[in-house]
């Protein structure tokens, strides 16, 4: 299954994506979408998604900039932008930053799928690339007794690691499996080589931040003993979990609490902001005086959640309290806590809590 994310700042054009596509009968989830770049990038952070579809012009962050934001700290999304006639300048500027594919609004559901089917072959295809490049790597390990961590190339798994916090563990577990067949997940040969790609990642997160990987990971060096003919998918997952557990830990104890007080101005700050339409990851990373992508990545190891998680909860607590207390319409709710399209707030909520603003005032 492969995760696609959208981005328009029409409430028409994310309904029409969202509906017009059985999701549910194809090898795609839409697992989020946003109304500009600054919400998207902070939540692509949360999901991980495989595939962004984005429409070029939108405020705040334009489809241009996310993708080139995007490509820096998430390189493994594939990104396809959507725009309108007469913009071929930036049509060379997604060229030159090196997107899928370009598609020209109105785009129907067949085009689409058509693509997205294109690119689910592309990424195939490299996942069947970092497969050799491990074995390749375990060839070079039983050579030497040493990991070959420049053989690695960065595969996107690390990448993915030095965003992800404790508790995004067991989901990124369940969708790094869910990217391969059963019938692969059940040759202990394949699943031999997937431990060994979770291992060799968390091995060079580990030495990034200073550590011995022989040292931390020591436990889970003996893959053989740990792993065997039988192991079923609970062995597995529990597996690697466990080792993810440990690096990212580790990756947290290095880091240590030096963040603290910035956290603590940055919870005040949004505490206090929330309500403002234009508050963005960008806006609170300049008050606390850190780069965004730091500010995003120290955010999430130091509260266990995403920016753009807490800022939602924080909202949504507030939504909750005027809908039980007030008679104000939902509209007003919504951008009383900070969301200026009505229904992408009743879309948030709903996500959140299981039900409409209006289910929830009424039960």
């Amino acid at each position: 299954m492969y995760k696609v994310f959208f981005v328009d700042d029409e409430a028409s054009m994310r309904a029409g994506i969202r509906e017009s596509i059985d999701w549910d009968n194809t090898h795609f989830t839409l697992a989020g979408e946003a109304p500009d770049g600054e919400m998207a990038l902070s939540l692509m952070q949360e999901i991980m998604p495989d595939i962004l579809i984005t429409d070029v012009r939108m405020p705040f962050m334009d489809g241009i900039e996310l993708a080139r934001q995007v490509k820096k700290t998430m390189p493994w999304v594939k990104i396809v932008i959507l725009s309108g006639h007469d913009e071929f300048e930036y049509a060379k500027q997604a060229i030159a930053i090196g997107v899928e594919d370009y598609l020209l609004k109105p785009v129907t559901s067949g085009t689409l799928m058509e693509t997205l089917n294109e690119i689910a072959d592309r990424i195939d295809k490299e996942r069947r690339g970092n497969v050799e490049k491990l074995i390749a790597s375990m060839q070079d390990i039983s050579a030497s007794g040493s990991i070959p961590f420049a053989s690695i190339n960065k595969l996107p798994m690390i990448d993915k690691l030095r965003y992800a916090s404790k508790a995004d563990i067991p989901r990124f577990v369940e969708d790094y499996l869910e990217s391969f067949d059963s019938t692969s997940i059940a040759s202990f040969f394949f699943v031999y080589y997937i431990f060994m790609d979770i291992l060799l990642s968390s091995s060079q997160i580990i030495e990034e931040f200073g550590g011995d990987a022989k040292t931390e990971l020591s436990e889970f060096a003996d893959a053989g003993n740990l792993l065997h003919g039988n192991s079923g998918i609970g062995e597995i997952k529990t597996l690697l979990t466990s080792v993810l557990d440990r690096v990212v830990c580790f990756r947290d104890a290095k880091t240590g609490s030096k963040y603290s007080e910035i956290i603590k101005k940055a919870q005040e700050y949004i505490k206090n902001h929330y309500s403002d339409k234009d508050i963005s990851l960008h806006s609170v990373a300049k008050e606390v005086n850190i780069s965004p992508n730091h500010f995003s990545t120290v955010f999430s190891q130091e509260t266990g959640e995403t920016f753009i998680s807490y800022i939602t909860r924080v909202r949504l607590e507030q939504a909750k309290v005027l809908l039980k207390t007030t008679q104000m319409r939902t509209s007003d709710i919504g951008y009383e806590v900070g969301y200026s399209d009505t229904h992408y707030f009743s879309y948030v909520f709903k996500k959140h809590t299981g039900k409409t603003p209006k289910e929830f005032r009424n039960k």
